[in-house]
């Protein structure tokens, strides 16, 4: 062992409090950086494997019934693959283990077993026979009822009430995202998925030799815009409602927006985190080797060479970024399975596998070594230039005059000034350094805030019902005087939702689009102010996401065409905007929306507003209602958004607020250590002049006291730009998040940081406490 690795070794030991904060601020980053590209490569495979597997389907349409005699001429399309005509339903289950009613989608299977397209995947159980009252259950409703093969099912079947057995659990590539229409999150409580023979439900809902859906992929090169137009062009004498690619297929676009959201996070966070931990070490190690300028004097005195002294830095730096980035690989794979684990109440694939990429830890090991390694033979480089016999001395103090000092400062004082302003680079990479722990735990905690807002605003200010009803399809307006005359009901409205395609130009968007009466009080479109936006009947008020997402604006002109009923298309101005928080949405007057439909007074929806005490009695006799698709409580919904949202929120939180300590612990402990080590021949100086502990140790407290003071506001100002930031490169039209800081968030961050600095001056006022005069103040000149 050379004489350069003893010194390597006794560095490593005598500054062995500096070396694990510096590896867990290292540690830290790549924990970020692994764990969060981790997790969405992770979901990316999954879903492709799944995909390909399943071999799920690249287009869809509906239709009101067709004949099975038009699948030849829909094949016969230029750039069509794979099609295949099916039956899918809407139904509603009698299951009395729920006290709200549970809606249902049954979807018609051959009687040989697998489809072509969006094959199953049995998670136990078995294939239904033929002939047999038989079905297969999606495997989220089947795990939150604890639902086993054999179980009976009651299903309602075109109004005719029959009892199934559940002859296996399976997952599908289309019901990856189970979610009912109109709501932004699955609810496995009260949405089940059934797959069933084809011949049972084709007969229950009169469609023997016929078919209402389609699904079909393309051929290699083809034009998905161009084969839709073709579909539509057979489909639409039949009732077609027009056909949408896989981006428009409901349980993808969610997938896909979340998705995009994590790439983002993927790419964004560990960025702004990585760059920080780099930033941070490159500032702490630089001074680590300009305290030890003496030390490498003394070498070079000796006759050692440059390169071998420069070697000997690079593998400090490698030692602390290999324990740093051994911890961090380790947790990120821990944060990764964390968040992966989250995803699965929301996906449901047959196996959500964490894969990490084999470049991630390698990545974040270069980056590492490459900071720490920039700013280490940096400092080097400095000290190497001086002549040994000028480097051996310490540092010469920067000159100050007496007014700019000012003549009552006590001496303390203008030692600790001195100490700022005599090195105002390295002190303000000092002030920096410090104000980036203030981001991190705000980062962490703001989300608290934007889902408080979030909820605050949709489900007080917008949403206001306490449920909304939903019918199999749509009733005559005298439904919700009849659901009014319910017990407990304190106040009804109605509500049209059909569901349209706008188009503004080359832009279209599949959108549902909701008819408001004037005046209405339990759906309210509101500003970003909270004001209230009143739904017209000359023209469309749209959601600033979806108008965005269009590229229109108010006084904008667009194509509403309607894909139900007769399919009406009419020209229509943009008269307002609203904000809105889960979702794109489009609202029109419900008397403008019936005359559009060419329909009388019509609604699909009521919203309702109940007394508390009833509830439970006004479920359960609407859940006996045959028109009654669905019931959606607001109080349930909340609580699957609290239940779904709350683990990924905690999780974020605590990791980001535990590595916003770790810098601030890193930074602060590792400043005070190497400030005191710099001055130690100036405290011990002073302690033999007759200063105090307490006077010789506020000298080195003060600059720390000074930079956290400057710091603080600094890093409160970089995290909202931080967070605003981050959510501008966010994509997902199924929420919106708002840059909500509240002060509580910004004085925890500030404590947190606050105390943090304490704790770590509190440690090195010990290390002045027991400073050892005789050995400080020896001299090396």
């Amino acid at each position: 062992m050379t004489l350069l690795d003893r010194k390597l070794l006794r560095d490593l030991w005598s500054l062995r409090a500096q070396v694990i904060t510096i590896a867990l601020l290292i540690g830290a980053g790549v924990t970020v950086l692994v764990g969060s590209v981790g997790t969405y490569t992770s979901l990316v495979a999954n879903q492709d494997r799944f995909y390909d597997d399943a071999r799920f389907a690249q287009v869809w349409a509906e239709v009101e019934r067709a004949p099975r005699s038009v699948v030849p001429r829909l094949s016969e399309i230029p750039g069509v693959g794979v099609v295949e005509a099916r039956v899918i339903r809407d139904v509603r289950l009698d299951w009395p283990q729920s006290a709200l009613s549970v809606a249902g989608r049954i979807v018609a299977l051959p009687s040989s077993g697998q489809t072509a397209l969006n094959r199953l995947t049995l998670e136990r159980g078995r294939w239904f026979e033929p002939g047999r009252s038989e079905v297969l259950v999606s495997a989220g409703f089947a795990e939150t009822w604890s639902v086993q093969p054999g179980d009976p099912i009651r299903v309602i079947l075109n109004g005719r009430l029959q009892t199934f057995s559940v002859a296996g659990i399976a997952y599908s590539p289309e019901f990856v995202y189970a979610s009912r229409p109109g709501n932004p999150l699955p609810d496995d409580r009260t949405f089940a998925v059934l797959w069933a023979d084809e011949d049972a439900v084709a007969a229950a809902f009169d469609l023997k030799g016929a078919f209402n859906a389609v699904a079909a992929t393309l051929a290699p090169g083809a034009s998905e815009k161009s084969v839709l137009a073709a579909v539509d062009a057979v489909l639409d004498r039949y009732g077609g409602r027009g056909g949408y690619g896989r981006r428009d297929q409901p349980s993808h676009r969610f997938l896909s927006d979340e998705l995009a959201e994590q790439r983002t996070l993927a790419l964004t966070v560990p960025t702004i985190f990585f760059g920080i931990a780099a930033f941070l070490l490159n500032i702490v190690l630089a001074r680590l080797v300009e305290a030890q300028r003496e030390q490498i004097a003394a070498l070079k005195a000796l006759g050692f060479p440059s390169r071998p002294i420069a070697m000997h830095y690079l593998k400090f730096v490698v030692v602390l970024c290999a324990l740093g980035c051994a911890g961090g690989v380790a947790m990120g794979v821990w944060y990764g399975h964390g968040m992966l684990n989250n995803y699965r109440p929301f996906f449901r694939f047959p196996a959500l596998i964490y894969e990490m990429p084999a470049p991630a830890p390698l990545i974040a090991v270069l980056l590492s070594v490459a900071a720490g390694s920039a700013g280490a033979l940096a400092a080097v480089r400095r000290v190497l230039a001086l002549r040994p016999a000028e480097a051996m001395r310490p540092a010469a103090p920067a000159a100050f005059s007496r007014a700019a000092l000012g003549r009552r400062w006590r001496p303390t004082t203008k030692m600790a000034l001195r100490g700022l302003a005599g090195r105002p680079v390295r002190s303000v990479l000092s002030v920096l350094g410090l104000a980036m722990a203030v981001p991190m735990i705000v980062m962490g905690l703001f989300w608290w805030d934007a889902l408080a807002f979030m909820i605050a605003v949709q489900f007080e200010g917008v949403d206001r019902a306490d449920a909304v009803v939903s019918f199999t399809d749509p009733v005559a307006g005298r439904a919700a005087r009849e659901i009014a005359a319910i017990p407990g009901v304190l106040a009804v409205e109605g509500q049209r939702v059909v569901p349209v395609r706008l188009r503004a130009g080359p832009r279209d968007y599949r959108v549902g689009l909701t008819g408001l009466s004037a005046g209405a009080q339990l759906r309210v479109p509101r500003e970003q102010d909270l004001r209230r936006v009143p739904v017209r009947p000359d023209g469309l008020t749209l959601t600033r996401g979806l108008a965005e997402r269009l590229g229109v604006g108010v006084g904008s002109a667009m194509v509403v065409e309607a894909l139900d009923g007769k399919r009406p298309a009419v020209a229509m101005p943009v008269v307002a905007l609203a904000d809105e928080l889960l979702g794109f949405n489009a609202y029109l007057d419900i008397d403008a929306l019936n005359r559009l439909m060419r329909e009388g007074d019509r609604i699909s929806q009521a919203a309702i507003r109940v007394d508390p005490a009833r509830a439970s009695a006004i479920w359960r006799s609407l859940s006996e209602r045959p028109r009654v698709a669905a019931v959606a409580v607001k109080s349930v919904w909340l609580q699957v958004f609290d239940e779904k949202i709350a683990g990924m929120v905690v999780v974020s939180a605590v990791v980001l607020t535990l590595f916003g300590l770790i810098i601030a612990v890193g930074v602060v402990y590792n400043s005070a250590r190497i400030g005191l080590q710099e001055r130690a021949w100036e405290l011990a100086s002073l302690r033999v002049l007759g200063f105090t502990r307490g006077e010789a140790s506020g000298i080195l407290l003060a600059e720390l006291a000074v930079q956290m003071l400057i710091a603080i506001p600094i890093g409160l100002v970089l995290a909202r730009q931080l967070v605003a930031t981050l959510l501008e490169l966010r994509d997902n039209e199924s929420f919106q998040i708002p840059v909500v800081i509240s002060a509580p968030t910004y004085a925890t961050a500030t404590l947190t940081v606050a105390f943090a600095a304490l704790g770590c001056a509190l440690l090195v006022r010990r290390r002045v406490d027991r400073l050892d005069l005789v050995a400080a103040l020896k001299t090396r000149e």
